[in-house]
């Protein structure tokens, strides 16, 4: 039987089954609620999974000079597109 906040009603006699069966689902309902929260993961298990999928620091790249012409050339294109590869691969290291 599932917890009835209503139960017993005002003024109503003590009955110690209805009673007992109150008690008794709010306990089942706690012990469940326990189970749940000790199979969340701890503190230092998400830091961990935090630091594994997070991207790396990448205050040591320097941006980009480039004043681009228009049309660009193509020496111009090609920096843009090595400094992207520089954050990428910036990014994508793992930090121990």
């Amino acid at each position: 039987m599932a917890f009835n906040p209503a139960l017993p009603a005002d003024h109503a006699p003590i009955v110690a089954l209805e009673l007992r069966t109150q008690f008794n689902s709010l306990n089942t309902s706690l012990t469940n609620l326990t189970t749940q929260v000790n199979a969340l993961p701890t503190l230092p298990i998400v830091l961990d999974s935090i630091r594994a999928n997070a991207a790396s620091n990448v205050d040591a790249l320097v941006p980009l000079t480039l004043t681009v012409s228009n049309p660009p050339t193509q020496a111009q294109v090609q920096a843009v597109v090595n400094k992207l590869n520089e954050l990428l691969n910036a990014l994508y290291q793992t930090t121990a």
